[in-house]
Order: C-alpha cells, then structure tokens, then sequence
C-alpha cells in the first residue's frame, strides 16, 4: 500500500479526543465524566472511566468504563456499548481497541482487537496484540515460548507466528528475528528484503537504519541495500548527519613502551586470580592474563570471580561459570548470587519469585521454592515463602518453618525472631527459649542478650534473669559491655552484670570531655585545652587554647594561634609555630604554615619546606605534592623525585609512575624520565605479568555517504 495513502488513513481514523475536552468527577465513590462546559455526560455509576492504562482519551466518541473489576465500552453520551467483560480495554490507532479476556477453553488471558462499535475485528485467540500501520504483531504463547507473526486487519496470516520477535522499524517495514537470534527485514506484504544474517536493527531515520553484524554496526537503507558496511564500533544520528566511531585501540606494553600485542576491543579488566574478561561490541570474553580466551562463545557480561565462580549475563539471562569457564549454572535465572560455596539463584514465574540453592558443582540443593533466600548467616540460610520467613541449613533442609515476621539476627543456637508482632528467641530446633513478648530483643552472644523497654536496657540470661540494666546507651565491646554513663565516664561491665571498670570523667567542671586515646582524654575547661587519664585525674593542665587527642606518643597543642606538639610529660616537642596540623603518621606529619602545606618528623625537623598548595603522604610512605594544579612525587625523605607538572601521578610501588597530561597518560620511572609516551586514554600496570595495558579512544568521525 502506498505510504502516503497510509499516513492519510491514519490521520482521517485517529479520531482521538484527549482529556482537555472531558473531565472526570466522583460522587460517593463512583466516577462520571463531565464535557469542556462542564455538562455530566456520564453520571458518576462507575468503578473507573478511561482505559486500563490509566489514560483518559476519547476516540470517535466512546470511551472504556470499569465495573466490577471489568472493563466495557461506553459513549460520551452514556451508552453501553458492550458488557463490561474484559480485562484490559486499551485505545490503539485506526479507531482500534486492543482487549483481552479469559479463554473459555484454557483459561488463560487472550487478546483480540474490537472497534468502536464493539464488534470484534480480530478474534481473541492470541496472547497480545500490537498494532503498527493496519497492521498487527501478534504472539502466542507455545509451551514456554511466546511465538510473534504478523496479521493485517482481518486477520489474514501475512507471517506466521514462528518467530522470536517481530517489531516495526519504520513505514512498512518490519524487523523479524529468528529463534537463532538473527534478523531479517521485511515489507508490510509479509516479502523479505535480506536474509537472517543481522544481529539486530534500529528504527530507520534519515532514510537508514543502524544495523548489528558480527559486532559491529553499519547503515542500510529501507530497501535492503548496505550503505555502510558494518565495520565500526558506534553509529550515531547527531543532528540529522551519522557519525561513526571505531573500536577501541588496546596495547600490551612493557615499561620501556615495547609492544607485546595489540587488541581492537572495548574495554580490558582484571576480574580474579590470573583472569582477565575483554569486552568488544559482540560481548565479553574471558581471557588468561596474556589476554587468550578461556571461552568462546562470547557472553553479554561477566562480574568478578568469588571463590573460583563468576555471574554472567547472555540474552538477558544470567548464570555462573568457573574459572576455567566451564558452567556451573546455564544463563536462566533471573537473579544469581554467589555466596562462599554456594548459589542463590532465582526465576520470575506465574508473577512470584521462585528461588533454590545450589552447591558449587551447579547441583540443586533445595527441592522446595522459595520467594527468596538470603546469604548464609553462619549457622543457616534465612528464607522467605508467602511473606513469611523461615530457615535452611547448607543441605537445603528446612529447620525453621516458613512461620515468622521475620528472623532478625542469629548467635550460635540462638536466633532472634519476629512471631505474630511479638519478639522471642528460639534454637535451631525451634523450640522457645525465650517466649514471645513486645519488647525488642538483641543478642549479645548465646547465653545473653539485651531487652529493650522504652528507655531502659536490660542484660538478661536465657532463663530470663535480669543481671544488669541502665538507662544509659550501651553497646557490646569484645566480651564485655560499655555503659556510657550519664556524668560522662564510661563502666565497662562483664557479661554476669559486674563493673570492672571505670573510667571517670575529670573531677574538675568541664566543658567538654572527648573520648580516650592512648590513656589520655582531651577535655575544654573555662575554654583551655587540657588532658586527663582514663581515672579522671588532671595530667597535663587546661593552658592551651586547643588541642587534639594523642597519637604516636605526641599531641597538637595551640598557643597563641600557632599550633605545635607535646608529648606525654607536656614538654614541647614541636614549637608552636604552624597555622595548622594534621596527626603525626608513621613518624611523620603534614604541617600548614602561610597558606602553604609542608612535612615534618616526630622532632620538628622539615622534611619538606612549606611551599606546596597540598601534600598527600601515601601507604608506602612517599609523598605526592601540588602547587596549583600540578602534580609532583617525592621520596619519604622530602627529596623530590618527579616535579610537580602533571595532572596526575600515581606511583605503581615498581620503581615506576603512571603520570597524567592534557588528559592522557604516560609512565616515568622514579628519576621522572618518561619511559611510556604520554598519549594514551588510559593506561594500568598489570604486575602478574609486569605488562602495561594502554588504549586509546577512538573519536566519532562523519560518515561520507554520498560515495
């Protein structure tokens, strides 16, 4: 059919009036409509009107109303036009309603197509409905597997129903794609204009579609014919002109820049012991370390390896593999989680979640479904079926039933459960150790556990004993318990409820007591800095403006604005002549002096003068440097080893440096001479292989089509 006939019929048969014309209005419950003069045309008599989607539009006239959970057809000016018998009822172009309803004969839900009188057009023998053009998409569900054809307005077979999906990509043009995940494109008469060799095709635009071959992309027209042959990574339509991007250009370097291989991918990551996964625009491979593939065919995308085992993603789908590749799992769950030893792994079937346990050789634990199965908690794995939560062991056993509110937290043979709204603790033979009651309950270990009642806490035995209660915070601490007492000290209580030490606050009126650190605690008096011990007894007097707590033996003290640094005895270590510090660190410490960051040792000694904007001292002891937006490195010592020019350095711990410029990135050894051009997009030290990875981005460039 012509395509402007087409486009004609289209507009003449829309017929939709949107909701600016009509409002909708309730009454006691019940919904009506009223016109743009705000006339009733519909008294409010219904459960809904509109559609089931929720739209409100009117097309020649008639709109859908809900009674009874069902959907019929109703005009505007409140004439019934069908029953309402349906379950959907939603409006499609050429003056079309899509429905569905239950089957008589398999009491499943079926779609077919009416017209604004009612009359059915096409039959309600398919699962759904698309309606593209006077045209229909049609599918229906074969075993487990849902079959799309094609069907004009009358119900003729243009394609049978024996493909994977059929979907429009521009005017009388349909994409169609085999049950071997190839497509071919076809004319609205059902004739075919390529064979099954695409992997898939975008929407025609600018006369061209964007086509999927072998990974790469290229451009046909809506005849067939290949105006681009697929050989890059990325097309893009920008502004009505297609853009092309190639793959990615990776290098496999040594330090002194020698090529070891070259690789036109996407992307390259470390994911687990000695393995590597290559992404290129076909998929991901997994690889060894010298970047030879492990398996084949491709997969969409693969996570981190856990204990030997990764996730992976193919045709959305997810699975585990080994790593050595081998399955342990095939790509058909919805949702997988590797855990230790063990996989959770879940299906979305007839609306619920269905979720079993399988142990590390891909063999199914559980032999009941489950809503969900949480991660194992050292003693069993949690497990939900109907909203209620229960418990397995790692032989997929039930040893809790599916009976709770929720199981909140387990120590050894106790488990701490929500029952009915109420809180107990039971074993792992379910019986009740501790009888459900409407305080909250937490466990300390097997033998104790905390109840809370309002503002209170109390530390009880299984027997139920109290053996201690406060109404200040407290929280477990190694074996025993810290009550934050409310003067400011801290108890610390064994486990029978005993006090075996306190840790009073300064005798002496304080503003502010900070916690203890090194047997020493910062405390504010009459707004003077000071120290006491752990008894509360004033070792080093309130006579500096501020301090901060002690660490390596010293702390930073401020007199007269300037800040320094004393030790234990409150002698001076360090003259009080910075604006800033920060705590000393393995002997070393970055001090602010002008404005400018500078770094000493434990005696006050520069190791670097006070002339950098920002000092950054890393885990290996060396020291980045800035001053203004460059970048520099220097040794532990303060003697500078590169200078500061880059944008970015990161030192690789191997006598080399990974350094940035102009947003690419290099490599320098440690006397700052570049080794590695700096012209490379990204670049990562591999020190398995001590193998450098470098790539470089490839840029869109504008497609020439008129060749």
């Amino acid at each position: 059919m012509n395509r402007f006939i087409v486009a004609l019929f289209l507009l003449l048969s829309s017929g939709f009036v949107f909701a600016d014309s009509y409002t909708l209005f309730q009454v006691n419950g019940k919904v009506g409509l009223k016109n743009q003069d705000g006339v009733v045309v519909i008294p409010a008599e219904y459960d809904q009107l509109g559609w089931s989607e929720g739209e409100l539009k009117v097309i020649d006239r008639v709109i859908g109303f809900r009674q009874n959970e069902l959907w019929g057809l109703i005009t505007v000016t409140n004439q019934k036009i069908t029953k309402a018998e349906y379950y959907t009822l939603a409006p499609a172009e050429g003056n079309w309603v899509i429905a569905s309803k239950r089957s008589p004969l398999s009491l499943r839900i079926t779609s077919g197509v009416l017209d604004t009188s009612g009359k059915i057009i096409i039959p309600f023998n398919y699962s759904g409905i698309k309606i593209n053009a006077l045209r229909a998409i049609v599918y229906s569900l074969d075993g487990n597997r849902l079959k799309y054809g094609l069907i004009d307005m009358s119900n003729k077979t243009i394609l049978p129903q024996q493909y994977q999906v059929i979907y429009p990509i521009g005017s009388l043009r349909y994409a169609v794609r085999n049950f071997d995940n190839k497509t071919a494109l076809f004319t609205e008469n059902g004739s075919a204009i390529t064979s099954f060799e695409i992997d898939s095709i975008s929407t025609i635009q600018k006369g061209l579609a964007i086509f999927y071959q072998n990974g790469k992309q290229g451009l046909i027209n809506r005849d067939g014919q290949i105006i681009q042959s697929p050989t890059f990574r990325e097309i893009k339509l920008i502004d009505g002109t297609y853009f092309a991007r190639p793959s990615n250009t990776w290098f496999v370097l040594d330090a002194h820049h020698t090529q070891l291989q070259k690789l036109e991918v996407d992307s390259i990551a470390r994911i687990g012991n000695q393995r590597m996964k290559v992404v290129t625009s076909a998929g991901t491979q997994l690889t060894d370390l010298q970047l030879q593939p492990i398996i084949t065919p491709q997969i969409d995308i693969l996570g981190s390896f856990k204990n030997g085992m990764a996730s992976y993603i193919k045709n959305g789908k997810q699975g585990v593999i080994r790593n050595d590749g081998s399955p342990v799992l095939a790509a058909a769950y919805d949702h997988v989680v590797i855990d230790n030893q063990f996989i959770i792994a879940c299906q979305q079937k007839d609306n619920s979640n269905k979720c079993h346990l399988f142990d590390a050789s891909g063999k199914q634990i559980t032999k009941k479904d489950y809503n969900s199965i949480s991660l194992f908690n050292g003693s069993f794995f949690v497990v939900t079926k109907n909203r209620y939560q229960g418990g397995i062991d790692k032989n997929g056993k039930e040893i809790l039933a599916c009976a709770y509110d929720s199981i909140i937290e387990s120590h050894d043979n106790r488990i701490v459960v929500r029952f009915r709204k109420e809180y107990g603790i039971i074993d792992l033979n379910e019986r009740w150790i501790v009888v459900p009651q409407p305080n909250r309950i937490r466990l300390i270990n097997s033998e104790r556990y905390f109840e809370y009642q309002g503002d209170q806490t109390f530390l009880k035995t299984m027997d139920g004993v109290m053996v201690y209660f406060t109404t200040n915070p407290i929280q477990p601490e190694g074996n025993t318990l810290i009550d934050n007492v409310s003067n400011g000290g801290k108890w610390t209580i064994n486990l029978n409820g005993q006090i075996i030490h306190r840790e009073y606050p300064s005798q002496e009126m304080v503003e502010q007591i900070f916690p203890s650190t090194e047997g020493m605690r910062m405390i504010i008096r009459n707004g003077k800095a000071g120290f006491v011990d752990d008894l509360g007894r004033l070792r080093i007097s309130n006579r500096y403006e501020d301090a901060r707590p002690f660490k390596d033996g010293l702390a930073a003290i401020r007199i007269r604005g300037k800040w320094g640094f004393i030790n234990r005895e409150d002698k001076i270590v360090v003259q009080p002549v910075f604006d800033n510090v920060n705590q000393f660190v393995q002997g070393q410490c970055v001090v602010q002096q002008n404005g400018k960051y500078g770094l000493i040792n434990s005696s006050g000694k520069y190791l670097l003068e006070c002339r950098y904007d920002q000092l950054t001292v890393l885990p290996n002891k060396r020291i980045l440097l800035k001053t203004g937006q460059d970048v520099g490195l220097a040794d532990e010592h303060g003697n500078l080893l590169i200078q500061p020019r880059y944008e970015s350095i990161e030192d690789f711990n191997n006598g080399f440096a990974r350094v940035q410029l102009n947003t690419k990135f290099g490599l320098v050894n440690l006397q700052g001479v570049s080794t590695i051009p700096i012209k490379y997009d990204q670049l990562f030290f591999e020190p398995e292989t001590n193998r450098y990875l470098a790539c470089e981005t490839a840029a869109l460039q504008e497609l020439n089509l008129n060749n």
